[in-house]
């Protein structure tokens, strides 16, 4: 996978670097004011504009046009994108989706028009998407974007209208603020020169609009960091997003937008996305709040000028907000945790923020809750400047008690020197693990209080009493979920980790975040100590012994100066002690306990349970199937005929796991069956608050052990109406991404082994193993893949959106895709055997070449032995044979010039010798091309046997086999120009393979040069030796002129090169014979 395209982060990134150099980035474009909405890209069939990075990515492209759309949708509007027309790949993500109503009975439930009728339902996995898009100038018989109606506002009023909506504080001129424009986050003040100042009132309002996005990053409002000195890297990231969010509001309001005055951060910018790719994508994101922010206080005054007088009672209730919670790495206030569950559950607004939970509200729309006369909290979106303020004053409050505390803790834990730090900590651990040791034997809840004391002196954190022993190290990372930046795992963000994160694993299977630790090694390090507690707190001496023994063989692995005598002691202790625990404890006589106790226990009713591919669930469910959250597996609807879904049938569960017994002999225990919940993604922390816990296998939430059954009863299936269905497997996600690059997937397809696959695509005749299509994935740790449409120039870097395989899917996936990678192999070379002798059977009817066929006079070219034609005389026909000679296919070359191979054949690896296989012997050099017609051209003009390999792909392949037959002789790769297809698809496969065939070899590379003009004019017509020698003005002088100096220098060097080691041979072996025939 390590030849794979760069990710579409790093290349966005990279585009835009180059773009800053330069000055073209889409933010340093300055324009004019105008027409509101006029600049930046959108979508004419939705209308809707694209946000973040995607509006970034689309204007760096450089189109003057507006306008972007996918294929379909400009199909769909009676236009055609221009063919060879390179698309621009997209990203974005889906939170909710559309499912078919049904009844009780499953029924379809039917609306006025006779449909069935569709229900939004809330997705607990938010998919991300990739799609491509082309801009209005590469598409033909596009109709014109329709005008926009007229402003009701003008510019100048509405940004005027936005700054006294903001309240922020604006002073003009002074002595501070006379020829410069900044906020001042320690007063909270916006610093403008005087209005008279500004040449337009446009430029005024761009100004003090981009000022408010910084005041915007306040504590109090959006929280950015701002307190970072000017020229800083941290300045220049907060005024990167400053100048993006300027630029959106420049558009949304039509004022224009003008950068000049921040180019002196350009250095920084590029600076920064250079060492973080991922930053563009932050600041993109959080330009987009910023814009959110301010044209949200302009909504907020026109609704507050309405605004009902339940004001009242929210000021009165807003003192209350001093409850802190950690959110996403975030503090947030809230009324108190009751309040939070009982608020999240009628949590209603008529925005996009209707997916958000309340523990995710900020201030402002804790603001807006209010008391309503049945008890229950209602959602209001009204102005609220007292309830703003207050709970301002109740978090200064909070953070002025909260940084004291926290600037003693960071004192007492930099203590003295490093080394008495650690005797420290060795010393407060075994007291930490004492202290657990009580709890661990039922010590009262007094014990309880002394294990969190000495937990978070020593450690500076608590453990949970129920830990089980188990740590898991988690890399994190910040990335955008749901429009918002959040923290979590790295892998399923995709991203590289920015900090790591250490858990503890309660009695549940739940996970407590414990602390954060900067690097990889820290993070594994307090790993350490927490085995090392556990270990010294285990009850039984035995299971202790085995704990210790794994961490002793653990250090010895890591230590580098282990010798491996040292290591193999290490493991034959850990394998005594993991010996004697199970033989001596109490551990053998419990399962003996467990089999004689499961022998007897009689096997619960079964359930009509379906085995339904993902790829036939469509079906399944249009019969009336449903999905069994509990069961996990699709089952038959109650009062269905079981008979219709007869090839879906399975055996119950139950009756499975009475007879069958896992590969070690010993009987699995019975699994606890586990109350599956639907909570969709918004919601998720609450259903966790409550005791929901995520089973990684399954993909869903469930009730945990210790779990609020009435907290989580409005999750249940059964209440909780319309839920997501099963999730996808890595095949099944990935066919679906090949399906989006209209690849046709069927047979094996796709075959997920870490090699490369050609499959068909839309609009060209079906074929199990060849087609326009290319595509390489793999299971490995994070399912991951490419894929190519060749024939529209698309492009896809996938990766599983569903967490990581479960090690026995993924042993079992892996099994599956090795054995049917071993059946298509062996099928694969029966048919290219019979293919071989078929090949030589056909041979026996064609006749020598004697007169060139119409393929040959068009190239200028004689025939060469070896090459055949049939009767008629139209066709050619090379055979192909391998490095041992063994012939296994042969290309067939119309009049026309049309080429193809023998059916089932073997073309990979096999070429042919221009002048026969024992002139290529006694040829001084390999010469390599890729065609018949370049081959010849060579041979004729250097004298000797040439080789054509028939295509750029198997340049390599070819090269390093006859390299290896004739390792003596110099190799020279005549590869293709292909400068069409660079200039169309950004690749010029006839260059990089040549290229690559010379690096496995030692080869040098030889490309045509035509006469000035000629390839400019024909790029296609003009790629190969031949077109030099038969089209170019220069002729086969030309040719001669370029291949026979290089040639020659290869074959004298190497010749040198044999001279050289022959002489050193020779007085080595004078050498030997002197020393061994000693003094005479």
């Amino acid at each position: 996978m390590n030849d794979l395209p760069k990710s579409l982060i790093e290349t966005i990134a990279e585009k835009l670097v180059a773009q800053l150099r330069e000055g073209t980035a889409p933010w340093q474009k300055p324009w004019q004011p105008g027409e509101p909405g006029a600049f930046l890209p959108l979508n004419p069939t939705t209308g809707k504009r694209y946000k973040g990075i995607n509006a970034l990515h689309l204007m760096s492209e450089g189109h003057e046009d507006q306008c972007w759309m996918t294929y379909k949708q400009a199909a769909s509007a009676g236009a055609q994108v221009r063919q060879g027309e390179k698309g621009t790949p997209i990203q974005y993500w889906k939170f909710s989706e559309e499912q078919g109503q049904t009844d009780a009975d499953g029924k379809p439930v039917l609306g006025s028009d006779g449909r069935q009728a569709r229900q939004s339902v809330r997705l607990e996995r938010p998919q991300m998407f990739f799609s491509t898009v082309f801009n209005a100038s590469q598409i033909d018989g596009l109709a014109p974007l329709a005008p926009r109606p007229a402003a009701v506002w003008a510019p100048a009023e509405r940004a005027e209208r936005i700054l006294q909506a903001s309240g922020a504080t604006i002073e003009h001129g002074g002595r501070e603020g006379r020829d410069s424009a900044f906020y001042r986050p320690s007063t909270d003040t916006i610093h403008l020169p005087g209005k008279e100042q500004f040449p337009t009132a446009d430029n005024y309002y761009a100004t003090a609009l981009h000022e408010l996005g910084h005041w915007t990053g306040h504590a109090s409002r959006l929280g950015r960091d701002l307190g970072h000195p000017f020229g800083s890297e941290e300045y220049a990231r907060e005024e990167l997003r400053a100048e993006i969010a300027s630029m959106l509001l420049g558009d949304e309001l039509g004022i224009g937008h003008d950068p000049a005055q921040h180019a002196a951060y350009v250095g920084s910018w590029i600076r920064a996305l250079q060492s973080d790719p991922l930053e563009i994508f932050r600041a993109a994101s959080g330009a987009e709040k910023i814009q959110a922010y301010v044209l949200g206080l302009e909504q907020v005054q026109t609704l507050g000028q309405a605004a009902s007088p339940q004001q009242t009672a929210v000021a009165a209730n807003a003192a209350s907000f001093t409850v802190r919670e950690r959110v996403g790495g975030k503090d947030l206030f809230s009324q108190s945790f009751a309040t939070l569950d009982e608020a999240a559950r009628c949590y209603v607004t008529k925005s996009q923020a209707a997916n958000r939970s309340m523990e995710a509200a900020d201030g402002r729309e804790l603001a807006g809750v209010v008391w309503g006369p049945d008890g229950d909290f209602e959602c209001e979106r009204f102005a609220s400047p007292e309830v703003e303020q207050a709970v301002a004053a109740a978090q200064e409050q909070h953070w002025q008690g909260f940084g004291a505390a926290q600037v003693d803790k960071r004192a007492e834990r930099v203590e003295g020197e490093t080394i008495m730090k650690a005797e420290m900590e060795n010393a407060g651990d075994s007291d930490v693990a004492l202290a657990r040791l009580q709890v661990v034997r039922g010590g009262s809840s007094e014990a309880g209080a002394v294990l969190d004391a000495a937990a978070m002196r020593h450690l500076g954190f608590t453990l949970p009493h129920d830990w089980n022993g188990r740590v898991m190290v988690q890399g994190m990372a910040t990335g955008e979920v749901d429009g918002e930046q959040q923290e979590a795992s790295a892998e399923q963000l995709g991203l590289k980790p920015e900090f790591w994160s250490v858990y503890a694993q309660q009695g549940d299977g739940r996970h407590q975040w414990l602390a954060d630790r900067g690097t990889q090694r820290e993070a594994a390090q307090l790993a350490g100590r927490l085995a090392l507690i556990d270990a010294h707190s285990e009850t039984d001496e035995r299971e202790k012994a085995v704990k210790l023994a794994r961490l002793h063989e653990e250090h010895v692995r890591r230590d580098p100066s282990s010798a491996a005598e040292d290591l193999i002691a290490a493991r034959e202790a850990r394998k005594g002690a993991e010996l004697a625990a199970v033989t001596g404890g109490a551990d053998l006589q419990r399962r003996v306990a467990q089999i004689e106790q499961g022998s007897g226990q009689a096997a619960p009713g079964a359930s009509v349970l379906l085995a339904v591919p993902f790829r036939e669930k469509d079906e399944a469910k249009a019969l009336g199937a449903r999905w069994d959250r509990a069961a996990q597996s699709w089952t038959v609807p109650p009062g269905a005929d079981p008979a219709v879904f007869g090839k879906w049938h399975r055996q119950p569960a139950a009756e499975g796991a009475g007879g069958q017994e896992p590969s070690d002999g010993m009987p699995a225990a019975p699994r606890q069956s586990r109350q599956y919940l639907a909570v969709p993604y918004g919601e998720r922390k609450l259903a966790k608050a409550a005791g929901a816990a995520w089973d990684k296998v399954a993909k869903s939430w469930y009730a945990g052990a210790k779990a609020n059954m009435a907290r989580l009863a409005r999750w249940m299936p059964g209440k909780a109406g319309p839920q997501q269905g099963p999730a996808m497997t890595a095949q099944e996600e990935f066919a679906d991404a090949l399906r989006s690059l209209r690849c046709v997937v069927s047979g094996e397809h796709p075959v997920m082994d870490g090699q490369k696959h050609r499959i068909t695509v839309e609009g060209e005749k079906h074929s199990e193993h060849s087609g326009s299509g290319f595509y390489v994935a793999h299971l490995d740790g994070h399912p991951a893949g490419h894929i190519k449409n060749n024939k529209t120039g698309e492009a896809m870097d996938w990766k599983y959106k569903g967490y990581a395989l479960d090690p026995e899917q993924k042993a079992r996936l892996q099994a599956e895709a090795a054995t049917r990678l071993q059946e298509r192999q062996a099928a694969q070379a029966q048919l290219q055997e019979a293919a071989a002798n078929r090949i030589v059977r056909q041979m026996a009817s064609l006749l020598p070449m004697a007169e060139p066929t119409p393929y040959l006079v068009s190239k200028g070219l004689q025939p060469t032995p070896g090459i055949f034609t049939d009767k008629a005389g139209k066709t050619s026909y090379i055979p192909a044979t391998d490095a041992d000679g063994k012939k296994w296919s042969m290309q067939y070359i119309g009049e026309d010039g049309s080429k193809r191979f023998a059916r089932d054949s073997r073309k990979t690896g096999c070429f042919h010798a221009v002048g026969g296989l024992e002139a290529l012997a006694r040829a001084p050099a390999l010469v390599i091309s890729e065609g018949y017609a370049t081959a010849a051209s060579l041979s004729k003009s250097l004298g000797f046997a040439t080789v054509a390999a028939f295509d750029s792909g198997n340049l390599p392949l070819v090269a390093k086999a006859l390299h290896g037959r004739f390792p003596g002789k110099p190799v020279i790769i005549a590869g293709d120009n292909d400068q069409h297809l660079e200039a169309t698809q950004g690749i010029n496969p006839g260059k990089a393979k040549a290229q690559e065939a010379a690096r496995l070899t030692g080869g040098r590379v030889l490309l045509p040069i035509f006469a000035p003009g000629e390839q400019a004019a024909d790029p296609k017509g003009y790629t190969d030796f031949n077109d030099l020698a038969s089209k170019s003005r220069l002729g086969m002088d030309g040719l001669d002129r370029q291949v026979r100096p290089a040639v020659q220098s290869e074959i004298e060097s190497r010749q040198a090169y044999a001279n050289q080691d022959a002489l050193t041979l020779a007085r080595e072996t004078l050498q030997r014979r002197l020393a061994r025939s000693g003094p005479q």
